[in-house]
């Protein structure tokens, strides 16, 4: 129980402290809104990723299109990813950083102390989970909206 713990703190850790990716310029009429729900108090930020694929998904933050930050209101969120995508799938991954430092905090043996998600509401069991589980289609026009809601363990 303790090893799957810390992988999974582990992977996440490695995927959400990616820092900004800096990206062409941004399409304000279409993009990926993803509406956070269910966290524990107002304190601190949201920190959420877009994937663009498999690869490297959720370790190597060397693969993400775009990494963002959003404030907390009401116990809830919404992280924007505006521009023009390509039509395919997309996974996001994001956690609460209740102390604002832009690292997700697990104790000594990996167990997570902060909130995270999935798109797809995945819960990882024995390990974290993989794009295939967490994808969504975005068609590249308009909006897709999605919805997480956070984990604390």
């Amino acid at each position: 129980m303790r090893v799957r713990i810390r992988f999974v703190a582990l992977a996440l850790l490695l995927a959400m402290v990616a820092l900004p990716v800096r990206s062409r310029a941004q399409d304000s009429s279409k993009g990926v809104k993803v509406a956070v729900t269910g966290l524990r108090n107002n304190k601190g930020q949201l920190v959420c990723s877009l994937w663009p694929g498999p690869e490297g998904f959720p370790r190597d933050d060397s693969h993400i299109i775009r990494h963002v930050t959003a404030p907390i209101k009401n116990v809830g969120g919404e992280c924007v990813f505006p521009g023009a995508f390509a039509a395919g799938d997309y996974a996001v991954t994001l956690f609460h950083d209740e102390d604002s430092s832009g690292k997700f905090k697990s104790n000594m043996i990996g167990y997570p102390l902060e909130g995270y998600g999935f798109s797809n509401n995945v819960v990882p069991k024995f390990s974290a989970p993989t794009f295939d589980q967490c994808k969504f289609h975005y068609d590249g026009s308009g909006w897709k909206q999605i919805s997480v809601k956070m984990i604390y363990r």
